[in-house]
């Protein structure tokens, strides 16, 4: 990004080339066409194609602050644009401070939550995604089947939308030039199934590239990461990943300050947490209804917030077949019963009655 007040005098051919990269990603990531473009910003598509083929005769510093700033402008409208189900709640909050953190210190950090799903590290992570923009942040997700080099850099290649060719050697080089000297954000969920990697050696990658560009990562994982990072450091004499613990910082358990992670924390979510969450649906939460949720969300393994999404879809559409105004507990409870085996329905049902027993306990 140019620093607003810049002179076109001042502007860099380093930024110039940048500004005309980010522009051209933008428009194969959206679809925008050039003369759209150009007539956004009071200029011919002649002009603009020049520009960003590097073949402008003109002013290229005046044009590139111009297409800098509708770059911001159109990321921050797009972005606006999406709609996703999301409440900045405690755990949420923290995921932030520490991309906030790795970001302006240019740190590689991993936060990490249990073994189910559910937690909002996801929703959190693209929300991040989503306000930062492609030119500050890239975020891939890691499946089972990209637990290998190949697969990893494949990941990175389509996240910062660049050309998928050649081999790894010239992909390394490809993300760590397109990184360099950029203030950006790696952001790699589901971590976790990079491990058993053959001789580790993705992670290797990550740290190659942190090495090579200074370009923060943050990575979300469950605990089974910190675990085969320990794991590993202990199992060999040379201990393999000993050097690549260490270097990450900040490691951020999510459940440590909360009820479910002991020592009398604060509860993971708060009915006002799951009021703001499901206040766009169709069919509005009773009180008592959201008090229900909140409970189960707090469940340890229950799948917090991803299950309670699922619970109210299901509860809205029984409620609308049925022409009901609102959700209330009932209707919770049949969308579980209905959407869950009898065994699992059952451990729900129970473990959040539990759960809201406790919460009156401690209330009291």
């Amino acid at each position: 990004m140019i620093a607003e007040g810049t002179d076109a005098a001042a502007v860099t051919p380093e930024q110039i080339r940048q500004v005309a990269d980010d522009v051209e990603a933008f428009c194969r990531a959206y679809k925008v066409q050039r003369v759209v473009i150009a007539k956004a910003i009071g200029y011919t598509g002649g002009v603009i194609s020049e520009f960003l083929n590097g073949k402008y005769a003109g002013n290229e510093g005046k044009i590139a602050i111009a297409l800098d700033e509708w770059l911001v402008e159109e990321e921050q409208r797009r972005s606006k644009q999406q709609r996703t189900v999301f409440v900045e709640t405690a755990v949420v909050k923290q995921i932030f401070s520490v991309a906030t953190y790795c970001l302006d210190f240019r740190k590689v950090g991993l936060i990490y939550g249990p073994e189910t799903s559910g937690l909002g590290k996801t929703m959190a992570m693209q929300a991040i995604y989503q306000k930062m923009g492609p030119r500050r942040a890239t975020m891939i997700t890691i499946d089972k089947c990209d637990a290998n080099p190949t697969g990893l850099l494949k990941k990175i290649i389509a996240g910062m939308r660049l050309e998928n060719t050649g081999s790894n050697a010239q992909k390394m080089r490809r993300i760590v030039e397109h990184l360099n000297g950029r203030s950006h954000l790696l952001m790699i969920d589901q971590v976790h199934n990079l491990r058993f990697a053959k001789e580790d050696r993705p992670f290797y990658y990550l740290m190659d590239i942190y090495d090579a560009s200074q370009t923060a990562q943050l990575w979300a994982g469950t605990s089974d990461m910190v675990a085969y990072l320990q794991r590993q450091q202990a199992k060999t004499i040379d201990e393999p990943l000993a050097q690549i613990r260490r270097r990450i910082f900040p490691v951020i358990d999510l459940m440590a300050s909360t009820a479910a992670g002991g020592d009398g924390g604060e509860p993971l979510y708060t009915i006002d947490d799951i009021l703001e969450m499901f206040s766009t649906f169709k069919l509005k939460l009773t009180h008592s209804a959201a008090k229900w949720l909140r409970a189960f969300a707090c469940v340890p393994g229950s799948g917090a917030l991803g299950a309670c999404v699922n619970f109210v879809e299901f509860a809205t559409m029984l409620g609308e077949s049925r022409r009901v105004k609102e959700i209330t507990i009932a209707l919770l409870k049949e969308a579980v019963v209905c959407g869950l085996t009898s065994e699992r329905s059952s451990w729900v049902l129970r473990e959040t009655e539990q759960m809201m027993g406790s919460a009156v306990a401690r209330a009291g």
